[in-house]
This record gives structure tokens, sequence and C-alpha cells, in this order.
């Protein structure tokens, strides 16, 4: 697993939606639509997740901006963390879900076959 899969398991940046291009990401030469990662960046957006625990926004924002040269803004590392935690959290629930249904369905079928 990829850390753009590992951090993105839902692909909500696989495709460009608005203007803006998601910090981590960058623009495809072939299809302007398509987002191709930036492997050393989300690897320092992994990082900055470790380092909010210790410090504060704008340091982290700081830091992130120095260590790979494109910047974010705190309001924008805020949000880029908390969306990506709330889609990894409803990927999590989905998959739960998923396996459940699969037991119940396995056990609707075992009792109907007595």
């Amino acid at each position: 697993m990829t850390i753009a899969q590992k951090l993105n398991p839902t692909n909500r940046y696989s495709t460009l939606k608005g203007p803006t291009v998601p910090w981590g990401y960058k623009v495809n030469k072939v299809d302007p639509q398509l987002l191709e990662p930036i492997e050393e960046q989300l690897e320092a957006l992994q990082l900055a997740e470790e380092y909010l625990r210790e410090s504060s926004y704008p340091e982290v924002s700081r830091w992130l901006s120095e260590y790979t040269g494109r910047t974010i803004t705190p309001m924008g590392l805020w949000k880029r963390i908390k969306t990506d935690k709330r889609d990894r959290r409803r990927y999590a629930e989905q998959k739960c879900r998923v396996a459940q249904t699969e037991v119940q369905g396995n056990v609707k079928t075992q009792t109907a076959n007595y």
C-alpha cells in the first residue's frame, strides 16, 4: 500500500474537483483532470500529523512549507488533516459494515440450508 492510498483510501484526490490542486498532488500532464500524488509531500504530511500532537498548526505548517517548498497555511493544514481523518474513519466504518453484512449473510444462508 502506497502512502497515497494510506492517507487517501477513498480516492478523494484522484480527480481535480475545482480550480485548486490539493496539497500533496499535482496535475497529470496528459489529462489535466487527473491528479498524481507527490510522495515526498505526502510523507511529510504524515509526519506533520505526528508533529501536531506536540506542536501547533502554525508551527507545523511553517515546517511543512520549508521542508517541501510548497506553501500551506495553518487553516489549510487543519482542513486537510480533518478531511483525511474523516475519510479514513468513514472508510474503516464502511469496511466494518461490509464485513458484518457478509457474516450475517453467511449465517442466514447456513440456517436456511438446515
